[in-house]
């Protein structure tokens, strides 16, 4: 690229969540004016039992996303954070199973990670709006439209070279962009393929630590926890909070069941006795009742949508989507957070290999007359677009595909699978791996793209030579005697 082309680009980011504030830190680093809107308040202000106050458990995938986007070292930068080397498994009353997470995971509320890595953003020379929701963009002008609710409404318009849509699995960019598209014929550039929305349905509850405390004792203090119950297809993974904040308890039922157990409760308070003895059946009555009396007092969310987009934005508009905006998932492999920072560390990647060569290497058809915003958006979509659609699938059809969370209720050939995978690896030592899909939901930092092919290929097919081989086995010996 040209000297000329070096100026300051103006950078607009729609959406204020750890994604967006990690890629506003990393363009501010590399010296572009960048604009950041944030459509509600300061994330602070969101109440600790809001169905918004969920906690972020990332892994060392995460982790090294937010180390590369914005240069601080997760383990030590987070204020609010719990460093967690354990997950306990209640697999029954008198049974629980404890695994050792090496490395460690990060474990906070959103609201504190997002608030942080904002505050952080805005030190590097950010300029951070909040309540400012977008209503529209201009592809031709370049220029996205805000509604400035602090304003009474005011409309503000922001000219950009290059428009990032950080903005949830809701995002507006994304739906403005595949309507512009498809109004204008240029499918082909942009298109939201498939959204799939989740069968499940999550309710936050928080146990005070008096509570927490009688429930792990004897258990590493800062372990997660996890139960399933297969009456109810239902689960729940406990994470301890910060400062001695007790234990947060997001409760996982199939959708409408909440609801049905609250009406059931309203009438004769044993609407939630059942559902929950069948999934905590080792916590005491008095911690059951207190977490009835707060799913009574909230309401259910749902778990969030798989969505499938043809690219991740569009190169000639300058125009690109980073995180959930792009590729959101449903929790159940508890990847989402992990995902969208690792594609945060993606296109910080992309911005600086970019301003250190002039141009992109490999890319066909690129060439250094190309303009900034082009190269970023095509070279991001070059490096990630393939891992991300792997990561939505896996989220989609494995382990807690459908109306199936864990093990227990997976379909008959999938656990049979598993359990082929699982024996293969303890018999070989571990010349076999794990299945893909548990390594996944145990931290392993295994491309999305490279687990894909082992769940959807070479588990099926090495599981399928093992049952041949063991068919025969069975009946040569049989028919030898």
């Amino acid at each position: 690229m040209g000297e000329e082309t070096r100026k300051k680009q103006r950078v607009v980011i729609v959406g204020g969540g750890p994604s967006g504030a990690a890629c506003a830190k990393a363009l501010a680093d590399a010296g572009e004016d960048v604009r950041l809107f944030e459509a509600y308040q300061h994330p602070e202000s969101i109440e600790k039992n809001s169905p918004a106050a969920y906690v972020i458990a990332l892994g060392i995938r995460g982790q090294r996303g937010i180390k590369i986007a914005t240069g601080i070292e997760p383990l030590e930068a987070f204020p609010n954070a719990v460093i967690s080397r354990h997950l306990v498994r209640h697999i029954h009353p008198k049974k629980n199973k404890t695994m050792k997470r090496d490395p460690p995971g990060l474990i906070m509320p959103r609201k504190f990670m997002a608030s942080h890595l904002l505050n952080v953003a805005e030190k590097a020379g950010v300029d951070v709006f909040y309540q400012h929701r977008l209503v529209d963009f201009d592809l031709t002008k370049k220029i996205a439209t805000f509604q400035d609710a602090q304003n009474g409404g005011a409309v503000k318009e922001v000219p950009y070279d290059l428009l990032i849509g950080a903005d949830g699995s809701n995002s507006a960019v994304r739906t403005l962009l595949h309507d512009k598209k498809k109004m204008s014929g240029n499918e082909k550039d942009f298109s939201v393929v498939r959204i799939e929305q989740d069968s499940m349905e999550y309710q936050v509850c928080v146990l005070p630590p008096s509570e927490a405390a009688s429930v792990y004792e004897g258990l590493p203090e800062t372990s997660s926890h996890a139960w399933n119950n297969k009456t109810y297809n239902s689960i729940c993974i406990a994470f301890p909070l910060p400062q001695n904040g007790g234990h947060l308890f997001p409760v996982v039922f199939p959708e409408g069941k909440l609801k049905e157990f609250k009406e059931q409760h309203a009438k004769d308070e044993t609407g939630y006795d059942e559902p929950l003895r069948s999934l905590f059946p080792d916590l005491s009555d008095t911690v059951k009742k207190h977490l009835a009396d707060q799913l009574m007092v909230g309401e259910p969310a749902n778990g969030g949508k798989c969505i499938w987009c043809s690219s991740l934005g569009s190169p000639k508009d300058g125009v690109v989507l980073v995180g959930d905006s792009g590729h959101g998932m449903w929790p159940s492999l508890g990847q989402g957070a992990n995902c969208a920072l690792e594609s945060a560390g993606v296109f910080a990647e992309t911005i600086r290999d970019i301003a250190s060569s002039g141009k992109v290497a490999g890319e066909e058809g690129t060439s250094s007359t190309s303009s900034w915003p082009e190269l970023v958006v095509n070279e991001f979509q070059r490096r990630r677009h393939k891992d991300v659609l792997a990561a939505v699938d896996l989220t989609y059809g494995g382990i807690g595909g459908r109306q199936s969370r864990g093990r227990l209720n997976a379909p008959l050939s999938y656990k049979l699978q598993i359990a082929g995978m699982m024996l293969l690896n303890k018999l070989s030592m571990g010349v076999f791996p794990k299945p893909a899909l548990l390594r996944l939901l145990y931290g392993d930092p295994i491309p999305y793209s490279k687990a894909h092919k082992w769940n959807f290929f070479y588990e099926k097919w090495i599981c399928r030579g093992l049952a041949t081989v063991t068919v025969a086995f069975v009946a040569a010996k049989f028919l030898i005697k």
